[in-house]
């Protein structure tokens, strides 16, 4: 029973951290993508790649923590 009473902090938990997450990974890929275009001077194309990378990544993390929360009813 009481882990029960605990289920839902763990799904508010999951849930609010999708946007942390999506937010991150957008800004690792364009720091790392940045950074990368300054040590081989290929500005703006890696920091593009990179950026895109991000966004792909956020939104597949998303969705797996989207069916996982939808999982667990």
């Amino acid at each position: 029973m009481a882990g029960q009473d605990y289920k839902w902090m763990r799904k508010a938990g999951l849930a609010s951290s999708i946007g942390l997450l999506f937010v991150v990974s957008i800004v690792m890929g364009w720091a790392f993508g940045s950074w990368l275009d300054k040590k081989l001077g290929t500005t703006p194309w890696l920091m593009l790649v990179f950026t895109i990378l991000g966004i792909v990544a956020g939104f597949v993390e998303m969705i797996r923590i989207a069916q996982q929360l939808a999982k667990e009813d």
